[in-house]
């Protein structure tokens, strides 16, 4: 089952936003034909922004691809030209004269690449694709643009044309004019300031209406191999046009360059699917740095976690989603329909979209976040248990603070130690873990941060109190998953890090316990996209050896957790882009088989049990929405829900 698919609406026509068509190659249809696929305001519609003509197919697949496969209606935006690259480069490639031949060349890699992702293509990369396509000059805001509509099938390119490695320095302050490309539709260049891009960026929103926004890396982790300037520029340009869209955009940021450094997270099948989808655009442009650790991996800036839903004092769930920088929230009425979406408060600047919901002793729910525009942790929480929520956020500050390297703090976690003080872990600017505490109860925080230490930490990182009443932490590294626990309950010392035996994860750990108070830690296996699971031995004891292979649907990132009837059970976002679940068979047993829930989901959902046994499980779709199902046995559920926008 797919989640709320868009209907395409061919009355609506963008012509008046056109220029007329000129043919380019075989491309001859008409105008109107490419007004055809405009979208309605309904229903999922994916827009992404990238710098060059192979950074979506490089660092956004497979997300790109499966939605493309699942005919999501999409429109990706090219801003610069790329042409430092692209055929031919004779003795450079920074000649003028052959800008324009490089360009085209480039649109025909991301052409024919897209050609193949929406299976309209041959499996010949040297093939020219343009007949599928309808080419036209279309003015945004003053200036002219290319855009390349699939016939009959509602995909949209979108290029810019500024010049490739020029991108900051517009950012900067500074103009550059456009590449015209050989044979374009467009009457000449255009000249662009930073407002400009922007605000083309902001009016194509305006004209595409995308719910949900994939963009580049706009802070890049310092630890790893650098970035391309004009990665960065991209990004920071559709941060700024999507701030200034508003609406209820959910933005999605991918890694780039960086990912090379970190764990293959992609099975061979999907990297294998991956790699012939750049080479159809590498038969335009082989003069490309193409790296092959970027087609087996895949990975989030900013992960969303698993940890966006809370239970309420009465046991009503309440789960919490950030859009377009601010947080809004969703909560389940007494009588089982539901609430929302209410905006929170102002947090005093973008969110990014990993949060963490934590419930102090007195019932009170309080949600944790990183503030991407100062990299401060804030929080907030409900006046009132089962109630209202503050009207402002606490700033609990950056653990990294002063040391150079506090913009690289990770999205907090949080735990409750046995006497209800809450805890908050997060991977701080070195790449190790730090914390912070409640003074009493649902009281105030500790004015200073701990350094727990460890080194390589991936974001997000993990915590849960286990049945001997000790808070535990988990991480992983790019090698390993190290631990660190409590020395006793309710103790501010901690232990650790050591590592759990035989782990090597290709995501972040989630941990659940299983009846009888042990740690269940649930992760991905390199290579395979497997789950693997490391367990205790006895509640904060030792671990198994070797971890249990679960096998499962594939897939990138952290899994979901929850305990229904003593029984853990795991969600999955799969390799199609659904999710896929297994259960226990029985409390403090194995896993039974995978059962695939179906959707076509964002990244990672959620789950919680509430106060009457009822399992929810939570998902943001291509349309933005919030969808769910409900589990009345760890493997009985019923069908996918909307919650209302």
């Amino acid at each position: 089952m797919a989640i709320g698919r868009r209907q395409l609406l061919t009355s609506i026509a963008l012509t008046a936003l056109a220029t007329p068509v000129l043919a380019r190659g075989t491309a001859t249809r008409a105008a109107a034909a490419a007004s055809t696929t405009a979208a309605t305001d309904s229903g999922p519609l994916v827009m992404h922004v990238v710098a060059h003509e192979d950074d979506d197919i490089l660092f956004m697949n497979p997300d790109l691809s499966n939605a493309i496969a699942n005919r999501t209606p999409s429109v990706t935006v090219f801003v610069t030209a790329g042409n430092a690259t692209g055929d031919p480069c004779a003795s450079t490639c920074w000649d003028t004269a052959g800008e324009p031949l490089r360009t085209w060349n480039r649109q025909m890699g991301a052409v024919n690449a897209y050609s193949r992702m929406a299976g309209v293509g041959d499996d010949d990369p040297a093939t020219d694709e343009i007949g599928h396509w309808t080419v036209e000059a279309w003015t945004v805001a003053g200036k002219q643009v290319e855009r390349y509509v699939l016939n009959d099938r509602p995909v949209h390119l979108v290029f810019l044309n500024l010049h490739d490695a020029g991108l900051a320095a517009v950012l900067a302050g500074g103009t550059d004019t456009t590449v015209v490309p050989k044979g374009s539709p467009l009457s000449g260049p255009s000249t662009y300031t930073a407002a400009d891009v922007v605000e083309v960026l902001r009016q194509i929103m305006v004209t595409y209406r995308p719910t949900v926004l994939r963009a580049q890396d706009e802070l890049p982790d310092s630890r790893y191999w650098p970035d391309h300037p004009d990665h960065v520029a991209a990004a920071k340009f559709a941060g700024q046009a999507a701030s200034q869209y508003g609406d209820t955009l959910i933005q999605v940021n991918h890694r780039d360059y960086n990912i090379g450094d970190s764990p293959v997270n992609l099975d061979p099948g999907t990297a294998d699917a991956k790699g012939a989808y750049v080479s159809e655009y590498v038969s335009h442009d082989h003069t490309g740095n193409f790296q092959a650790a970027w087609f087996s991996r895949m990975y989030y800036r900013w992960s969303r976690g698993t940890s966006w839903a809370g239970l309420n004092q009465d046991g009503r769930p309440q789960v919490f989603v950030v859009r377009a920088g601010a947080l809004h929230t969703y909560w389940r009425r007494a009588n089982g329909s539901w609430g929302g979406a209410t905006r929170l408060a102002d947090p005093g600047g973008r969110l990014a979209p990993g949060i963490a919901v934590g419930t102090n002793a007195d019932g009170r729910l309080e949600v944790f976040a990183r503030r991407l525009t100062d990299h401060h942790i804030v929080s907030v929480p409900q006046t009132t248990p089962n109630g209202l929520w503050r009207d402002s956020w606490a700033d609990l500050g950056n653990p990294s603070a002063g040391l150079g390297n506090a913009d690289q703090v990770g999205v907090p976690v949080v735990a409750a130690s046995q006497d209800g003080r809450l805890e908050l872990f997060v991977k701080n600017g070195g790449g190790g873990l730090s914390t912070i505490r409640q003074t009493i109860p649902g009281g105030a925080w500790t004015t200073t941060w701990d350094d727990l230490h460890g080194t390589d930490l991936q974001d997000p990182v993990a915590a849960i109190r286990n049945g001997a009443g000790r808070i535990e932490v988990f991480a992983a590294t790019r090698n390993e998953i190290l631990n660190w626990s409590q020395t006793a309950p309710d103790d501010d010392a901690y232990g650790g890090p050591a590592p759990v035996p035989d782990a090597r994860p290709a995501s972040p750990p989630r941990a659940a316990l299983d009846q009888d108070g042990r740690i269940e830690l649930a992760y991905r296996e390199v290579g395979t996209g497997a789950m693997l699971v490391s367990y205790q031995t006895r509640p904060g004891g030792p671990w198994s050896q070797p971890p249990a292979n679960l096998g499962g649907d594939a897939g990138v990132g952290e899994p979901a957790t929850t305990t229904l009837g003593g029984r853990v059970v795991l969600f999955e976002r799969n390799r199609g882009g659904g999710v896929s679940t297994t259960a226990q068979t029985a409390p403090n047993s194995a896993y039974g088989p995978w059962q695939d829930l179906g959707g076509t989901v964002l990244d990672h959902p959620a789950a919680i049990v509430d106060g009457d046994g009822l399992l929810h499980l939570f998902a943001i779709g291509t349309d933005g929405l919030v969808h769910y199902r409900t589990g009345t046995t760890p493997t009985t559920f019923g069908p996918w829900q909307d919650l209302p926008l």
